[in-house]
């Protein structure tokens, strides 16, 4: 009987101390469920809070970003009107600089008109031939010297015509002696003329304009012959 007694208190003894675990660990579960539950919560608003800022500061650079594409692009169109402003200077400047080039090349081709041929201007050789000039022209005798015999001899002028370069101041002298080479080579060239009396290709060219229009000269296929009527 004291055996059972025993046992039964024993008995009673573990289930009270199983009980007490129980409770224990019962508590101890809820604890850590509230603190997990806790945790989760604060895990749960930071995280809220995280992607809040993030929203925040996307939006925020997002705005910054189309101010800067703003900025740039009226950068991009300042710059166009910058170097359309540019290009119109810089045409106006060309267009400037080559009417001055213009004109200095115009200045300059008078002085030099006038260096090599003194008061000879254009005005004089489209004028009237004076009657002395005629009468040179209808007097110069017409040789009987053929071209190919001019060409394989050389030129002979006159006595009285310098075979060295005539002045370019003399222009009768110039016009008489260009006429005397065509008249006794049977026609000419411009090249052959240039060569043969010594002159430059501007001074060969006004001399020959000018007997043209005295009516000394005629040209035919890129050769000038004496008018008919001057020998006659």
């Amino acid at each position: 009987m004291a055996l059972k007694d025993l046992w039964e208190q024993e008995r009673s003894q573990r289930l009270q101390i199983t009980a007490e675990r129980r409770q224990k660990v019962n508590q101890w579960k809820q604890q850590t469920q509230q603190e997990l539950q806790m945790q989760a919560d604060l895990l749960h608003q930071e995280l809220s809070s995280f992607v809040t800022s993030l929203h925040n500061d996307r939006k925020l650079q997002q705005q910054e970003f189309q101010q800067e594409i703003v900025e740039r692009q009226l950068e991009i169109l300042q710059i166009k009107t910058d170097v359309w402003q540019r290009q119109q200077e810089y045409r106006q400047q060309r267009s400037a600089k080559a009417q001055a080039l213009f004109q200095d090349l115009q200045n300059f081709r008078e002085i030099l008109h006038n260096s090599v041929w003194g008061d000879y201007t254009h005005e004089q050789a489209v004028s009237p031939t004076p009657a002395k000039e005629e009468k040179l022209v209808v007097t110069v005798p017409k040789l009987s010297i053929s071209r190919s015999a001019i060409k394989a001899t050389g030129f002979r002028p006159s006595a009285n015509t310098m075979t060295k370069k005539v002045p370019a101041s003399n222009a009768d002298t110039v016009k008489s002696k260009v006429q005397q080479y065509i008249q006794q080579a049977e026609g000419a060239t411009l090249i052959e003329i240039e060569e043969v009396i010594g002159l430059s290709r501007v001074q060969t060219i006004d001399v020959l304009r000018s007997l043209i229009k005295q009516g000394v000269l005629e040209q035919r296929d890129r050769q000038y012959f004496i008018r008919q009527q001057a020998i006659s």
